[in-house]
């Protein structure tokens, strides 16, 4: 591999000659990750871990958001690695591994800066036109290729090795805690009731027949047991209480949120505050589309995802959310959003969960950064006639580790 005759030998444990997944570190968490390297291929799962300095040394072309692509691109080619980690934080002036910003139009009209982490995958740069302006539906075409459901990429957005301390011992955690077959889906906003149900009693116990999808929406919930319907509030105590008590560990959020929260019912809001009480010894997996919650390269961090990733002895091991509006992706929305409201019609964002949960739950059993690979894939026909299904395609992302499987 052209890779080693540049760098030299990177092997980090026992287990790297085995692996087909690449981690890749800033120097200053190199130690820390090589630790959980070597105890994730104790599980089972090799890894070889690459610093960015090494990446930035060894390739000429470009930033090192390409650098790392150049890299990441012949694990994959030569190796036959199917399976990447961003070990590190991204932030507006960089941060440890700078994301790749591609350009979009948000729902107000005005140009906005999506972070897309599949890019590190991409066998082509997403700038044509040679501008430095990445992923432009239009001027950069030729050069945007999607995840062909094969290889997958997840961020571990962390900033200090007792990050990644405390996001190894949850991992530790959730791998040895038994399977649990249940999966809860929220929702606080009525247009989507509609969409929510058809995925949470269709699509997934299509695909999930042993499995069971509960629900806990504002004006109904499996959890009412002998009260008035609607009596057990998506209010954010219950909703911690429902995260805490261990019974569920896969969840679906669907609703309004911000860089720091998620709004439930009443407009109230689940923030920091709650997140620092959980304590549930199960690490939750988590998928979510309120608009902002994923937003990991902000100028205020952690955004809430990131808080429920790092929060020691609790929270979340794997969350994949939108980083801007996770607004619904339709190809005619005159069309299309009034069958969503009434019928339950699936905009992009939407089928990019359901399926997911479908990849990962079925008979696929995908592990989790595969999951949402193949989710994507089966979307790129959308994202290649669409500038709006483009967008849903970059702004989705994984955070957390995508070797581990969604138990």
């Amino acid at each position: 591999m052209k890779f080693f005759t540049l760098v030299g030998c990177l092997l980090v444990s026992a287990f790297a000659d085995e692996a087909k997944v690449l981690l890749v570190s800033p120097p200053e968490l190199r130690a820390a990750w090589e630790t959980y390297a070597e105890m994730r291929g104790e599980q089972g799962t090799p890894m070889k871990v690459v610093g960015t300095d090494e990446i930035a040394e060894s390739y000429a072309e470009g930033d090192l958001q390409n650098k790392i692509r150049l890299c990441v691109r012949e694990y994959v080619d030569d190796e036959g690695f199917d399976t990447v980690i961003l070990g590190g934080d991204s932030t507006p002036e960089g941060g440890l591994i700078p994301d790749r910003d591609t350009l979009h139009q948000n729902m107000w009209g005005f140009d906005l800066d999506i972070p897309t982490d599949v890019y590190f995958t991409s066998a082509t740069s997403w700038d044509a036109d040679g501008d430095e302006t990445y992923g432009e539906f239009e001027d950069d075409r030729e050069a945007i290729s999607y995840p062909d459901g094969k290889v997958s990429i997840g961020r571990i957005p962390v900033r200090t090795a007792e990050d990644v301390k405390a996001y190894g011992a949850k991992v530790k955690a959730y791998l040895a805690g038994e399977p649990l077959g249940e999966l809860a889906m929220t929702c606080e906003v009525q247009g989507a009731y509609a969409k929510v149900l058809k995925s949470g009693k269709e699509l997934i116990p299509e695909a999930w027949p042993a499995g069971k999808v509960s629900f806990f929406f504002n004006d109904f919930t499996a959890w009412d047991g002998e009260g008035e319907k609607g009596s057990f509030e998506l209010s954010p105590k219950n909703l911690g209480a429902k995260f805490s008590d261990g019974k569920i560990n896969k969840w679906h959020i669907h609703g309004h949120g911000l860089v720091d929260r998620w709004v439930l019912e009443n407009r109230t809001s689940f923030t920091y505050e709650h997140v620092a009480k959980l304590k549930n010894e199960r690490p939750l997996v988590m998928t979510t589309v309120s608009c902002f919650t994923g937003h990991f390269d902000a100028e205020k961090d952690p955004c809430i995802t990131e808080a429920m990733l790092r929060q020691p002895g609790g929270g979340a091991v794997l969350i994949v959310a939108p980083a801007r509006e996770g607004k619904p992706h339709f190809h005619d929305p005159k069309k299309d959003f009034p069958l969503m409201t009434k019928e339950g019609k699936l905009d992009g964002t939407t089928q990019t969960m359901a399926s997911f949960w479908v990849a990962a739950l079925g008979e696929k059993k995908a592990k989790a950064g595969q999951a949402l690979a193949i989710s994507k894939a089966g979307l790129a026909d959308d994202a290649e006639k669409s500038a709006t299904y483009h967008q849903g395609m970059c702004e989705l992302n994984l955070l957390g580790d995508p070797s581990l499987p969604v138990r």
